[in-house]
């Protein structure tokens, strides 16, 4: 192959990967902050989601400030989530993923209280 024509075709394919990441931006699943729920001020919902690899989870705040700390070694994630605002973030391995607001929540002996969640990529 030439040298232009391996530029044609890497800029072809850089246009599919461009297309299909905004397509799976555009069809996240969404998660957001609910206010008061049985009594406890702030949670995730849902709180749970189970989604097929390649998905994104697009976390929404409704309601107050917020942020999104990852739990557990299989994934590193930290963002700040004010209110109006979202945030969103792929999943292409399978397995648990779990996550927690750290004003709203806090991790004990491994045990999440208060709003956490989860993401099931199976």
């Amino acid at each position: 192959m030439t040298g232009p024509t391996k530029r044609s075709l890497a800029a072809l394919w850089l246009s599919v990967v461009l297309l299909l990441g905004s397509a799976v931006a555009a069809d996240a699943a969404t998660v957001g902050v609910r206010g008061i729920f049985n009594g406890v001020r702030y949670v995730w919902s849902p709180n749970a989601r189970t989604i097929a690899p390649g998905t994104a989870i697009r976390w929404r705040a409704v309601d107050g400030n917020h942020n999104i700390k990852s739990r557990g070694a299989n994934w590193s994630y930290f963002r700040n989530l004010p209110v109006g605002s979202t945030r969103t973030r792929t999943f292409n391995r399978r397995g648990t993923f779990r996550y927690y607001c750290t004003i709203h929540g806090f991790v004990s002996n491994g045990v999440c209280s208060g709003m956490c969640g989860r993401i099931v990529v199976s």
